[in-house]
């Protein structure tokens, strides 16, 4: 379902955050608000799949307040970083195989973190991946998008940073086609009652103009149709930079 990089190395300091997830990870099925999605994306970014230790055995990052802070913003950030690390507790993504194999299951579902442990005089939080999702950041499949946190970081809708992902894998084409249903379910949107046009309504549309407005990339969308009937999206796009191009 998915084609984009050969994996580039995480890098971490100061200055840049960049998280490289597993590709199959980002097509995913998955409900997550905002500051779940965050959250995890600081995780992943403390992950270097080059180095990355035995994956049999947990990984753990920390994160605290002045972390979210920076990255964020907010008016009280650790409490934002706790009711985002426990809601992320109770959430589970759903991969679907394409391969129709019956040595391999049709989906598989996991849970995102293991454990989560809480220092409130500190202002800190120490989370565990899942087994399953830890394997997939190891470097145990062939295919990663990397993606960095300072372009996403003044994105404000949970849709708007799920495109940047999306179409993040297809930076070395900048375009990328999906079909409607491939869109819906991967915008969480399968279980609704929005018609085409209300999902493009608040979905989107408002998703486009924030990655236009306040992410590195800028984004022009065309329908895809049979007849009259809307099927699918077509992604073109470059940097900031290069939207002259398009």
């Amino acid at each position: 379902m998915c084609y984009g990089y050969s994996m580039t190395d995480l890098i971490t300091s100061k200055d840049a955050l960049k998280a490289t997830q597993d590709n199959q990870l980002i097509e995913a099925c998955y409900s997550m608000t905002l500051n779940e999605k965050r959250l995890l994306l600081f995780g992943i970014s403390k992950i270097n799949p080059s180095t990355f230790p035995d994956p049999s055995k947990p990984f753990k990052f920390e994160m605290n307040a002045k972390d979210w802070r920076e990255q964020f913003g907010g008016e009280n950030p650790y409490l934002m970083l706790t009711r985002a690390s426990e809601k992320l507790m109770g959430r589970t993504l759903t991969l679907h195989e394409k391969v129709r194999n019956s040595a391999v299951p049709d989906k598989t579902v996991m849970q995102w973190f293991d454990t989560v442990e809480y220092y409130e005089k500190q202002s800190r939080i120490v989370v565990s991946f899942g087994r399953g999702v830890q394997v997939r950041l190891a470097g145990m499949l062939e295919q990663f998008t990397t993606i960095d946190l300072l372009a996403i970081s003044q994105l404000s809708s949970t849709h708007a940073v799920r495109l940047y992902e999306l179409l993040s894998q297809f930076k070395s084409t900048g375009y990328r086609v999906m079909t409607l249903d491939d869109f819906r379910f991967a915008m969480d949107c399968v279980n609704t009652n929005k018609g085409t046009k209300e999902l493009k309504r608040a979905v989107l549309n408002p998703s486009i103009k924030q990655l236009n407005e306040k992410s590195d990339l800028f984004c022009i969308v065309q329908d895809i149709k049979e007849g009259r009937t809307i099927t699918g999206f077509k992604f073109v796009f470059r940097t900031q930079e290069q939207k002259k191009l398009l």
